[in-house]
Parts: structure tokens; C-alpha cells; sequence
């Protein structure tokens, strides 16, 4: 994937936080990351592209960042399910964003969620991810692009 259609990612992630009332604080300059050792925080929702495009996107969160945005969205609880749910929905999110520029060929999956980094199932050791790391109030999140041309 060229690195000038990261754009999407970073326009999405902003359009669901101002689409809930808040702005992020910062969106940090994407770079290329070795897929052997992942970036990635408490929980992540992951999402997987088939299609002409294949690979993952995901969006990594810390808990407070999730706990944060239930009660911002006017959730009074905020158990473990939740949370899970919720980055689910953030990566949902970015990625159904992101088919605006890649077309109805970039095909997602429901989200798959996991404590910590992707594995080496969604993002293969020989390959490097473009991560758009995101921070909003005083919380770090990121955004891992996994994608390229089928062979």
C-alpha cells in the first residue's frame, strides 16, 4: 500500500472521535514497523481485508482511553466486555471508513479482538505494518495497516 492513502485511516479515526463530540488531541507522523515485534496496547480490534487488497487493519488502545470513551459516550459501565466491544467497534469503524477510497473490492471482516498485539496470524513476520500512532486527552492509541496487493 502507498503511503499516501494512509490519509483514509487518519480522516477515519478523526471522523469517529468527532463523530462522538470529542477531537483528537494529536495524530503522530505514520511510519513502517517491523511486524516481528508489533506496537500495540492493552486491546486490539482487528480487522481483516480480502479481496484485490489483503492483510488486516487494526486499532490498538490502552484500557483508560476505552473507559474514557464509555463514559463519554454516556456508558455508565465499563466491564472488560465493553471495552472489547468498543475497540471492536473503532476498528469496524476506520476500516467500513476506509472502503470510501478503496471501493467495495476492499472487503472487511467483523472484528476479532485480542489482548495485546495482533499475532502472527494477522500480521506475518516477513511483512511490516504502517502504523499511525493517535493520542486523545492523555491517552495513546494506534493504527496498524497491514495491507497489499494479492499475488
Amino acid at each position: 500500500m502507498k503511503a499516501e492513502k494512509l490519509n483514509v485511516f487518519i480522516s477515519s479515526v478523526m471522523a469517529f472521535f468527532d463523530q462522538v463530540g470529542e477531537k483528537l488531541t494529536e495524530v503522530d507522523t505514520p511510519y513502517l514497523n517491523s511486524n516481528a515485534t508489533p506496537l500495540a496496547y492493552d486491546y486490539s480490534g482487528i480487522i481483516t481485508i480480502t479481496g484485490p487488497l489483503t492483510g488486516c487493519v487494526y486499532v490498538s488502545a490502552e484500557t483508560p482511553l476505552l473507559r474514557d470513551l464509555l463514559i463519554t459516550l454516556g456508558e455508565p459501565e465499563n466491564s472488560l466486555a465493553l471495552l472489547k466491544d468498543l475497540i471492536g467497534e473503532v476498528a469496524n469503524t476506520v476500516s467500513g471508513n476506509a472502503r470510501t477510497e478503496f471501493g467495495s473490492d476492499f472487503i472487511i471482516s467483523p472484528p476479532k479482538i485480542v489482548d495485546g498485539a495482533p499475532s502472527v496470524n494477522f500480521l506475518p513476520k516477513d511483512k511490516r505494518t504502517y502504523v499511525i500512532p493517535f493520542h486523545w486527552r492523555e491517552h495513546d492509541g494506534v493504527i496498524g495497516i497491514c495491507v497489499g496487493y494479492s499475488s
